[in-house]
């Protein structure tokens, strides 16, 4: 394996011995040959967080706690997870590499855990870090206190959910003698543009120091930016800029009419199924609500509130991805019932499809959309927004429970 790091070299300027070279630990053998295997350096890296580059990484997640390991996974399970006082979750993997279909593997596995893991709510993170640890009780909190006393709870749960919710997750592959190049990092990432992770993969060079002593060398050999904040409806790409982008960004007058209307929409909003979290109001032109355990992270199945300047309607739907079998059949079941579902969500209920033959259930308006140039206090514009929080309401409100039933049904 080529070496890219200098030797590590202890020098003593006090007494001026001859400068030690302190030999590399090779990883996947033994103790008893020397080295170090996959276990052990799981082990270290996890009760040693410090020895992670984390800060240089992505500095919004320093100060990671170690939480659990083999956290289980629909896709499998993490090796380990940890959390800083933000409620920032870092899933990390330890591998030592053999061949680049492993590595490949391995990049591909994490993604998909990702993807789990931003399907989830907090008490699902919850109910698998208590399977994790033997814990009772709100172990993840309990965890970043011991480290971090002064962490109000309430606080804390509403930021883990706040970054389930967007997918803001930290991911880390770790082992030795990574040779993936960036690029190829891509290809794998551009199927969960969905979610809002930064990916890093890590070489761990660990050398022997006198006694028991380890110095643990880190080095990131790749990473992407924040892989940047998309959100994908059929085949259109919508981008959402970074947090910081958007406190200096100077919305265009569609964005400021967009930002506004679902600022009214929202306000004091809450669905009937107070388990369903209300999404932020968006300069964008729509409003997204995923469906749990639907897959593709949650997205599989969509409710979104729409504004569509193109034909000049607005109103809301349900719709589903495509690529994704299970979600699609349970989409064409309610699809089939519309009818009943008329006698219960109202005769303006219908079904359609979109210029890209992407079907929805839901409701819309034809008459335009020129109340959004109005002042809030217009007349227009207080219908407008009071018809479509009802139905946004009476939607999502209606048919969450009954997907989550037959989500379960086909699991």
């Amino acid at each position: 394996m080529e070496n890219n790091y200098g030797d590590l070299i202890r020098v003593d300027t006090n007494t001026h011995e001859i400068p030690h070279v302190l030999k590399r630990v090779p990883l996947g053998s033994d103790a008893a040959s020397g080295g170090i295997d996959e276990a052990t350096l799981q082990d270290l890296l996890f009760d040693f967080p410090q020895t992670l580059p984390i800060a240089s990484i992505d500095p919004a997640y320093a100060g990671a706690v170690p939480i659990c390991k083999e956290l289980r996974l629909p896709a499998g399970s993490a090796d380990a997870l940890y959390s800083n006082q933000l409620g920032r979750l870092t899933l990390s993997e330890f591998k030592l590499w053999r061949n680049p279909q492993a590595r490949r593997e391995v990049i591909g596995q994490i993604l998909d855990y990702a993807k789990d893991v931003a399907s989830w709510g907090y008490e699902d993170l919850q109910r698998q870090i208590s399977l994790a640890t033997g814990k009772r009780g709100n172990v993840l909190y309990e965890t970043v206190k011991s480290q971090y006393p002064h962490v109000d709870e309430a606080a804390f749960v509403d930021n883990v959910m706040r970054h389930l919710r967007r997918g803001e997750l930290l991911l880390l592959i770790v082992g030795d003698g990574i040779r993936e190049d960036a690029a190829n990092i891509v290809d794998f990432v551009q199927r969960y543009s969905g979610l809002h992770f930064s990916l890093a993969m890590v070489e761990a060079a660990i050398y022997r120091d006198s006694g028991d002593g380890l110095i643990v060398q880190p080095r990131v050999l790749a990473r992407t930016e924040i892989v940047q904040r998309y959100v994908v409806d059929g085949d259109l790409v919508r981008y959402i800029s970074s947090p910081d982008a958007e406190e200096q960004e100077v919305l265009s007058d569609q964005e400021q009419e967009n930002l506004r209307f679902w600022s009214v929409v929202l306000e004091g909003f809450s669905f009937s199924e107070t388990s369903i979290e209300v999404p932020i109001p968006d300069k964008g032109s729509v409003l997204y609500v995923g469906v749990q355990n639907s897959g593709w992270g949650g997205w599989a199945l969509c409710f979104d509130a729409f504004l569509n300047r193109r034909v000049g309607d607005f109103g809301c739907y349900l719709t589903v991805r495509r690529g994704q079998p299970r979600a699609v059949r349970i989409f064409e079941s309610l699809a089939e019932s519309l009818a009943e579902l008329q006698e219960e969500l109202g005769t303006e209920l219908e079904l359609w499809k979109n210029a890209k033959g992407r079907p929805r259930i839901g409701y819309r308006r034809h008459d335009g959309l020129g109340f959004l140039t109005k002042q809030e206090e217009n007349e227009d514009y207080q219908r407008a927004a009071s018809w479509l929080r009802e139905r946004f309401n009476r939607l999502v409100s209606t048919l969450m429970p009954r997907l989550q039933v037959k989500l379960a049904d086909e699991a």
